[in-house]
């Protein structure tokens, strides 16, 4: 099995959010599947294998569980598929990811590639002592979007400079915190962010897709703009492109191989319960 690591949202090595991309060559269950997430132990391992008519199907897995969905995963996969295998036949401006939840159109312009995703819209909040407690930082806004905090710095320092109380932010009563601010106008970006969701297992993520949906809405109201340059910045800094159009926003990016090889155990070897088997 050939694989791929990418580092998705970024156009410097080792920054991003890395993924890990295996072409299945041949059908394999799940806890195969599961395993081989383990072995690489990204924060997403992504499955591809060819349909037809533009289409391949996609699965993703962390190294614990199956995702319905992974956005720096699409990325990565996409990247994969143009740049790094001559398929015949493919087109090279629109591919389409067949998952179990969804089909995903994934386009490209010249070296960077973009999502088009449903707007989330957030609505204004009153902030829980609980969380500010554990953020340690008095905000200038709180809004929600689902079960998601929105919470608005006074800087971009203080995002970048935040070092939440897991402990304490775990107990918060929603699955996610997101901390944003805006940058200087004498700056090329627009606005930076950190997501934080240690209630489902995920203390902090290098590059999240979706909580751009309701980033770009967010600051789309408070700038009267459409268009923005964002950084996620965690350890790993990501550089996210976003646009809203009407009920939609566009997430783009840039990817990078920072690896590739083949994984030969997966040929050699059969799955029986919670074991590997030598098959011969």
């Amino acid at each position: 099995m050939q694989f791929w690591i990418v580092d998705t949202f970024s156009s410097t090595l080792f920054e991003g959010n890395p993924a890990t991309v295996c072409l299945l060559e041949k059908k394999l269950t799940q806890p195969v599947l599961q395993k081989i997430a383990q072995e690489f132990n990204t924060h997403e391992t992504v499955f591809v294998s060819p349909l037809q008519h533009q289409h391949f199907q996609i699965q993703w897995f962390t190294p614990t569980a199956n995702e319905s969905i992974c956005g720096h995963g699409l990325l990565a996969a996409a990247h994969v598929l143009w740049n790094e295998l001559a398929i015949e036949g493919i087109d090279q401006n629109m591919i389409y990811f067949d998952a179990p939840n969804g089909i995903f159109a994934i386009s490209k312009d010249s070296d960077r590639i973009s999502i088009r995703v449903t707007r989330r819209s957030n609505e204004p909040a009153a902030a829980p002592d609980r969380l500010i407690n554990a953020l340690g930082i008095p905000p200038i806004a709180v809004s929600k979007c689902g079960q998601i905090y929105i919470v608005e710095l006074f800087s971009v320092k203080q995002v970048m400079k935040i070092e939440p109380d897991i402990a304490k932010l775990e107990k918060v009563a929603c699955s996610g915190v997101v901390v944003t601010a805006e940058y200087g106008s004498d700056i090329q970006y627009d606005f930076a962010s950190r997501f934080f969701a240690p209630s489902v297992g995920i203390k902090e993520d290098y590059a999240t897709m979706w909580s751009h949906c309701f980033l770009g809405p967010y600051w789309e109201q408070r700038l009267s703009r459409n268009t923005f340059m964002a950084v996620q910045a965690a350890q790993r800094e990501s550089v996210i492109f976003v646009k809203c159009e009407g009920d939609y926003v566009d997430v783009a990016g840039n990817c990078l191989v920072s690896a590739s090889g083949f994984l030969h155990s997966v040929r050699d070897w059969r799955f029986d319960g919670d074991l590997f088997s030598n098959s011969l």
